[in-house]
């Protein structure tokens, strides 16, 4: 049965998780041990790495006359974006404006300053001449026109769930970011996470109050994990007359901003909801790198190191090497490449990785 929309038309509609989460160990633990027999053993144990988030897909389709009028084999038919969430969804009328940034000395010089919306980038890089034309995601960057003026926004920054490294340099950058780039001055923090929003006074975040935390560990703003109560926290921001919401956080915090932005769109107001993935695991579709991650394999190395000293004194030494991961093994890969005194990777069925050394 073939699907016949116009070219205006589009379908909605969830991808569900199918992978629960898995019991994962303590990060740079090791284990070294004498023992001839095992360290003849041949071990193979693999799990394919395998993960998703939930998305919400927009398929945009072109009927079979348009798409043999334009000589297109496929058409638009099989041309899919992974879309994400805006404003302009529930408030089609909202008035937009001049990027400030078309202002900026600094980007006066460059020829094409801004990304167009329709830019998208395909998820397949390698693809063959007939291929489906298949999934593609909206390119991230500054827009020629904004919804926000500099003077109107009022925006808030909160950190929730467990550590990683860089968490205060994302801070920084933001409040830098919408003070000297878009020229916005009111720039909240929330503490201690989400139950931050109901239980806690706010702080006012300046560029001369973030300069140096990037030289910090931690959080600045504190962290905790749970508290997400959803009606509480958009009442607070609908209170404090918040219109920028960043939310800074893993899988479960992501998933707390998802419910946030439904409940934004539920009562119809003008509030963008940013969130920003944080995982040392760099276990995250779309983007190539999430911060932490490169301190993450770099603190793994050490353990590797010292396993393979302990390992070295004895005689057929093995070393065993406990890495986080949840269900993928990234840490483990990379730390595994960047160390040339690991001879032998093997994975056990939760990120054990054991290390036969030579």
């Amino acid at each position: 049965m073939e699907l016949s929309l116009s070219n205006s038309s589009s379908l909605r509609f969830p991808q569900n998780d199918f992978l629960s989460l898995h019991n994962y160990s303590r990060p740079g633990s090791f284990h070294t041990f004498s023992n001839k027999k095992l360290a003849s053993k041949s071990i193979s144990l693999w799990r394919p790495l395998i993960w998703r988030q939930p998305r919400l897909l927009r398929l945009k389709a072109q009927t079979s006359t348009e798409s043999n009028a334009s000589g297109d084999k496929h058409g638009d038919d099989d041309f899919i974006v992974e879309d994400v969430p805006h404003l302009t969804d529930f408030l089609p009328d909202l008035p937009s404006y001049t990027n400030p940034l078309k202002k900026s000395q600094a980007y006066a010089i460059v020829k094409k300053t801004f990304v167009s919306p329709e830019d998208m980038v395909a998820k397949e890089i390698i693809v063959q001449k007939d291929s489906p034309r298949g999934i593609h995601f909206r390119r991230a960057g500054p827009r020629e026109k904004v919804f926000f003026t500099p003077e109107e926004v009022r925006a808030c920054i909160v950190t929730c769930g467990g550590l990683c490294p860089g968490i205060n340099t994302v801070i920084r950058e933001i409040v830098c970011g919408l003070k000297n780039m878009y020229g916005v001055d009111d720039v909240l923090g929330i503490q201690g996470g989400y139950s931050g929003f109901y239980s806690k006074n706010t702080l006012n975040l300046t560029t001369k109050v973030v300069n140096d935390i990037h030289k910090r560990g931690g959080t600045f703003l504190q962290t905790s994990r749970g508290g997400h109560d959803t009606k509480k926290i958009v009442d607070n921001i609908q209170d404090r007359g918040i219109n920028q919401v960043y939310i800074i956080g893993g899988d479960g915090t992501q998933k707390g901003a998802a419910a946030i932005y439904k409940e934004v769109e539920k009562r119809g107001i003008k509030v963008a909801v940013a969130g920003i993935p944080k995982t040392i695991d760099n276990d995250i579709a779309v983007i190539d790198k999430s911060f932490g991650f490169d301190t993450a394999v770099e603190e793994a190395q050490r353990a590797i190191n010292a396993a393979h000293v302990e390992a070295e004194s004895v005689q057929n030494g093995v070393g065993i090497v406990k890495l986080m991961g949840r269900y993928s093994g990234f840490i483990a890969m990379l730390a595994t490449l960047g160390n040339r005194d690991v001879v032998r990777p093997w994975q056990w069925s939760f990120n054990i990785f054991i290390f036969q050394i030579q």
